[in-house]
């Protein structure tokens, strides 16, 4: 294939000269096939190079298992495509020119990993809109066809370099545009053409008091008698992303007018409107949003909220320090009455306490992190129970989980800490039974040690801190007291709640106590037809990477004798223990 290549460009070139030899006064002419693919030639030159450095990618991603990346199906005849063809997900190469194809099946798009896919001189009318989830190729070959037009999904193909359309009736307008700006501005036009394709709204789901969901259609009435009882109360946690992380390099999957913040910040505020939840839990906030936004909005809806934003605002300008993002935490003031709040640094803290080893690990990996906790202190007025709420967003990167462990024991020590104080009482027992949700984006996935921490309560032996040093929590292991599950656990969790190209996960939580709550509500999943044409949010429909977390909790032991509550600490930065 790479021969044939190379033998097509020289006989272009030879065209070329013979024309510029016909023309030697050097006239306009009208842009050709030939030239366009000259344009690229320097594409071509190098597929020698390209098939090397696909070969040793492909033998690192799977430690030398695969060793080949590339098939050539060119020339053979083919008029249909074996479905097993698309099993074949490691491909990153596959040519099928020179064929007799008239379709091309939607299931192409198991094959994202292709970075080169030459469909030229076949018999295609239209290329299906699932190629468009392809969004790791560089370079489509379809010359020589019978497409008239390129679907809108097409602006997904964010690293598409060349896309050689030539010898097909294809529409002026995009002709025109991919020859007079590029291949780049065309994939980028297509993404911004607005959509008809909605999602269905996600479902709430009534669980009863064994965790099952309610069937809709078998119990109906249990939906439409649903409501809030005086021992029962709805929460909101959603990563809103904040404007200045959300920029097109980052998000070039979206379409320019989705990512604006005027837009964005609008859908957000229906968003959060459309829940109507007694407690709202935001990460990614930034400081001026929080003051000249949200609090406007939610004050007008009944709300009051707290905020904490991350400690390197300390060390920059008033200016600067406005666009620094932390957490929000607002609720209903006919639902709640605030008791105390407290905020933490998590470094701080290590660098507070001596119970923290001052290990290379702490100081080389975690100290340089500056992400934070807020919690509040809450009483629900209808039955007068006394809730602790924590908000918190841990550090992104995979390659420091430890240091998310770390954090996470942190918090659940602090926790501790403070609820003994809460109590005015030394009990574990009583600490362990307190009313408790942690929410946030913890970065943190199913298998995580963050995870296996929260759930189990204890985490010693796991791969993430493998040859870490952080003194006790790492030669003993992470232990806490508290009775935690994740809400979204009664069903087995969401199959995301973060949804990008590289990148599709469960990283958002909210954790409660379960000898004080239960779960009797939850939102649903993103409509699953809508997600599989998706390569990432945000987008028209979803203003975040993240999608929010709703539940509704039920009090457990409502009407019980509430301890006093006396506080004897001091809401603000973090403190020595």
């Amino acid at each position: 294939m790479i021969d044939a290549t190379k033998s097509i460009i020289s006989t272009l070139e030879e065209q070329e000269k013979a024309k510029k030899a016909n023309n030697p006064a050097g006239t306009v002419t009208t842009p050709t096939t030939s030239s366009a693919l000259l344009h690229n030639k320097k594409l071509a030159n190098d597929l020698d190079d390209d098939h090397i450095q696909e070969e040793q990618r492909m033998r690192q991603k799977t430690q030398g298992k695969q060793l080949w990346c590339q098939l050539d199906l060119s020339g053979q005849g083919l008029i249909n495509l074996a479905p097993k063809l698309f099993q074949y997900d490691f491909l990153e190469s596959l040519y099928l020119n020179n064929n007799k194809l008239s379709v091309i099946p939607p299931i192409i798009k198991k094959l994202r990993g292709l970075r080169t896919l030459d469909l030229s001189h076949n018999r295609i009318n239209e290329v299906p809109p699932e190629l468009g989830l392809c969004f790791n190729l560089r370079y489509l070959y379809l010359f020589d066809n019978n497409i008239k037009t390129l679907p809108t999904e097409f602006g997904n193909l964010i690293e598409l370099l060349f896309l050689g359309i030539e010898g097909n009736p294809v529409d002026l307008k995009i002709a025109n545009l991919l020859s007079e700006k590029g291949t780049k501005e065309l994939i980028a036009h297509l993404r911004d053409t607005k959509t008809s394709l909605t999602p269905k709204p996600r479902p709430w789901l009534l669980l009863e008091d064994d965790g099952e969901v309610i069937d809709p259609t078998a119990h109906p009435e249990a939906y439409q008698n649903e409501t809030n009882g005086s021992d029962s109360f709805t929460m909101t946690s959603y990563n809103t992303l904040c404007q200045h992380y959300a920029t097109p390099k980052m998000y070039k999957y979206t379409p320019s007018w989705a990512l604006s913040w005027e837009f964005r910040r609008k859908a957000l505020h229906e968003l959060i409107v459309s829940y109507n939840s007694d407690v709202v839990c935001m990460q990614e906030v930034e400081t001026r949003t929080f003051h000249e936004f949200w609090v406007p909005v939610m004050t007008e809806r009944g709300y009051k909220g707290i905020f904490f934003n991350k400690t390197r605002s300390k060390t920059m300008g008033e200016a600067d320090s406005k666009k620094v993002d932390g957490c929000a935490t607002f609720y209903k003031t006919k639902k709640f009455n605030l008791i105390q709040k407290q905020n933490f640094e998590y470094n701080s803290v290590c660098m507070g306490s001596e119970k923290y080893k001052k290990t290379k690990d702490l100081f080389n990996r975690f100290m340089n992190k500056d992400n934070i906790a807020l919690i509040t202190l809450l009483e629900h007025i209808e039955s007068g129970e006394k809730i602790t709420i924590a908000n918190t967003h841990l550090h992104w990167d995979p390659a420091f989980n430890d240091v998310k462990t770390l954090q996470v024991g942190i918090l659940l020590e602090e926790l501790q800490t403070i609820l003994k104080k809460f109590h005015h009482t030394s009990s574990n027992e009583e600490v362990k039974n307190s009313s408790l949700i942690i929410c946030g984006d913890f970065n943190s996935v199913k298998d995580s040690a963050v995870y296996q921490l929260f759930a189990t309560g204890a985490v010693s032996k796991h791969s993430e801190l493998d040859g870490r040093d952080y003194g006790k929590f790492t030669d003993e292991g992470f232990r806490h007291n508290f009775k935690l599950k994740s809400a979204y656990d009664n069903i087995g969790e969401l199959p995301f709640t973060n949804l990008s190209p590289t990148f599709t996960e469960v990283i958002d939580y909210i954790w409660y106590s379960t000898s004080t709550f239960q779960v009797k509500g939850l939102l649903g999943k993103v409509d699953e037809e809508y997600a599989s044409h998706c390569i990432g949010f945000p987008d028209a429909h979803f203003p975040s990477d993240h999608i929010p977390l709703v539940t509704k909790f039920q009090i457990k032991k409502s009407g019980a004798k509430k301890p006093d509550f006396k506080p004897d600490f001091k809401s603000g930065p973090s403190r020595k223990t």
